[in-house]
């Protein structure tokens, strides 16, 4: 009986050294904000549940508590080692603790990752038995206060199907408030004593992302080179940041002004400067961005374009590849998913030249592992306009506490792109990262932008142009930097509309042309407004602004030029005064008068006037007509006549001739003519 004991106890452990052998090279991984867990060998043998707490102090730093319940379903195996993967170098505060006893944590640390391993001094054996396995550590990563705004990011479980039962405990101090924007919403909120604690009880494979706070403020200073090497006077554009429903900017500080400033077809807002011969200076932008959760009603979005669904440079919407891909996938969700999970972020620094391989080059087996956000970004494009889902790029900043997670290198004017589509049901352009959804291991940047992305730079009718700030240097300007950013400390009050408003009257030859004038108006300020309505009236007089001319906005230091045609009511000679008023948006509204000498009213003619300018203009034309006939007359009888003087010129000239030659020929008679007089004369 001995033996047979002995038998069965070396058995066992035989087995139980098979499954530690099996299990020593498993962890359960993590990203910086969750659990991701690969279960042991066996999961059949075990059932885990996972409660993951955030704290997130009032200095941004989280206080990360990950508490695993693993229980034994058979009695001959149990676990021994455990061990998390979390993809930060940012932990601080590692402790770990099994069935409440302390335990030194095996730590170690590569590229953008922290190993935390255990092994237990007293594993747990017997059929429901349960293993109380606590990770505690601090991260910088989990939670980002940025200026004015607090952002939580929880990505999902890739592999939540090997968890019973998963909770997330979100605690924020309570001087953050409620979240503006939380995604998802099925959470219980209470409070505990200066904490909000929001709760989930089957969270699933969903991720959480939430923000507190609504708008975030920026200071941007940006410097540009421009340079004339020609010997002759020379024009070239800048591209100044654009103002979006989501991002408005207000210019401070542009030094020199431009000739002009004009919106493009994707909203850009490109300002034209003339450079002399063999010259160059630098032009600098000071601005404040306000980034905002909500679409403003006052400022609309760029148009939708034809250019937005074709095939680009570095977007080979038709190449046989990315065909075959696209036809897999039924939804702008969909190419946005393929994007993330098929390229693989470079581990190239940013600030060596990195070159732009397109969609077509970036899915070639040989580059999955050297994309950047220009090759996630072509790749989605490319994708979504297969599927005729208009896309477009964005180039511009994007603010980031880790570079690791989230790559941008602003210390060397590497600037980040992003993805855009235009949702036809909220009949609006999104934007989406799939580089920084790839990079920090699945935060949802599909369905939760953040206030974070700055754009400088819009490419939807070209792949490359405009060029975004950043791109104007010169030979020797490579060093100098060009880009500044920085959280305003407050918000500037917006000025109030300064217009210069002239009337301009439209001339001939020098001669003004009675009733035609053009309306310029001229913003002084850095601001965008946005044109309500422009409306003249005149004492006497009724005035036509051309309705199909009208804009919508005025750029910062552009001018406006609107043709005005003004007729008098009673008399077309009177001079009259008229009033031009312009209501913005805003609400705000400026009033400008005019004296104009209007031409004579032809939109709303009285019936006399009708007879009297009908008849006159029927006697203008008969006259007219009569005039035409007789001068046509008198100048076919005139040429009549001048044709036969010219025909009895010409006759004279040859009888005289002949004269000469018989007189020549003839002595005698010239003598006999000479000596008679009457004969001569």
């Amino acid at each position: 009986m001995s033996l047979f004991q002995n038998q069965c106890k070396q058995l066992k452990r035989i087995v139980v050294c098979v499954f530690f052998l099996l299990l020593s090279n498993i962890l359960i991984t993590i990203t910086p904000i969750f659990a991701q867990t690969t279960t042991p060998s066996g999961s059949e043998n075990f059932t885990i549940d996972l409660k993951s707490t955030y704290t997130v102090t009032a200095t941004g730093k989280t206080i990360v508590e990950q508490k695993f319940t693993i229980k034994n379903k058979t009695p001959e195996l149990f676990v021994s080692k455990y061990g998390i993967v979390a993809s930060s170098t940012n932990l601080s505060n590692i402790s770990v603790t099994h069935n409440g006893k302390n335990l030194e944590p095996n730590i170690s640390k590569s590229t953008g990752q922290t190993s935390i391993g255990v092994t237990f001094a007293d594993p747990v054996v017997g059929e429901g038995k349960s293993n109380e396995l606590i990770i505690s550590y601090s991260d910088q990563d989990i939670a980002l206060i940025s200026g004015k705004i607090l952002e939580v990011n929880i990505p999902k479980l890739n592999d939540q199907y090997q968890y019973q039962n998963y909770q997330v405990e979100l605690r924020v101090p309570s001087i953050f408030n409620t979240p503006s924007r939380i995604n998802p919403s099925n959470f219980t909120l209470s409070q505990d004593g200066d904490y909000n604690v929001i709760s989930y009880s089957n969270l699933g494979n969903q991720s959480i992302s939430a923000i507190f706070g609504h708008q975030q403020l920026f200071d941007l200073k940006l410097n540009y080179y421009l340079q004339n090497p020609t010997s002759q006077t020379a024009l070239t554009q800048i591209t100044l940041p654009p103002e979006t429903p989501t991002q408005q900017v207000y210019y401070l500080h542009l030094d020199p002004l431009p000739k002009e400033v004009k919106e493009d077809a994707d909203g850009n807002f490109i300002a034209t400067y003339e450079i002399p011969a063999n010259n160059s200076f630098y032009v600098k932008l000071l601005a404040q961005v306000k980034l905002q959760l909500a679409p403003s009603q006052t400022i609309p979005f760029s148009q939708v374009l034809p250019e937005h669904t074709t095939p680009q440079k570095f977007w080979e919407s038709q190449d046989e590849e990315i065909q075959k891909i696209a036809a897999s996938l039924d939804s702008v969700q969909a190419v946005y998913d393929y994007s993330v999970k098929t390229l693989h972020y470079t581990t190239k620094p940013l600030d060596q030249f990195i070159e732009r391989l397109g969609a077509k080059a970036a899915i070639q087996e040989k580059n999955l592992f050297e994309a950047t956000c220009q090759e996630y970004t072509d790749l989605f494009i490319a994708l979504a306009r297969n599927k005729n889902i208009p896309s477009r790029r964005i180039v511009g900043i994007a603010y980031s506490s880790n570079e690791e997670l989230r790559p941008s290198n602003l210390n060397s004017d590497v600037l980040h792109t992003w993805p855009e589509y235009y949702d036809q049901t909220k009949k609006a352009w999104i934007s989406v990262d799939p580089t920084w959804q790839s990079t920090t291991g699945g935060v949802d940047y599909f369905n939760n932008f953040d206030l974070n992305h700055i754009a400088l730079a819009i490419n939807g009718v070209s792949s490359t142009l405009p060029h975004p700030a950043g791109s104007y240097i010169g030979a020797s300007d490579e060093q100098n930097k060009k880009i500044y950013l920085d959280f305003a400390k407050e918000e500037i009050p917006l000025p109030n509309p300064d217009l210069e408003v002239n009337l301009i009257a439209k001339k001939i030859a020098g001669i003004e042309i009675p009733g035609n004038y053009e309306l310029h108006i001229y913003n002084k300020t850095g601001k965008t407004w946005y044109l309500a309505t422009i409306n003249a009236v005149g004492k006497s007089s009724e005035l036509i602004l051309d309705q199909n001319k009208k804009p919508s906005k005025i750029l910062p230091f552009a001018k406006l030029t609107l043709p005005l045609s003004v007729y008098n009511k009673q008399d077309r000679f009177q001079s009259d005064q008229i009033t031009i008023d312009i209501i913005f948006k805003e609400g705000q509204a400026t009033t400008h008068e005019f004296n104009v000498k209007p031409s004579l009213n032809l939109q709303a003619p009285r019936a006399e006037q009708v007879l009297v300018v009908g008849g006159g203009l029927i006697l203008i034309t008969l006259l007219a007509g009569s005039l035409f006939l007789l001068g046509r007359k008198l100048t076919s009888s005139l040429r009549r006549q001048g044709q036969k003087l010219e025909e009895q010129n010409q006759q004279l000239q040859i009888l005289s001739t002949a004269l000469k030659e018989n007189q020549q020929n003839d002595p005698t008679r010239q003598r006999d003519q000479i000596s008679n007089p009457r004969q001569r004369a």
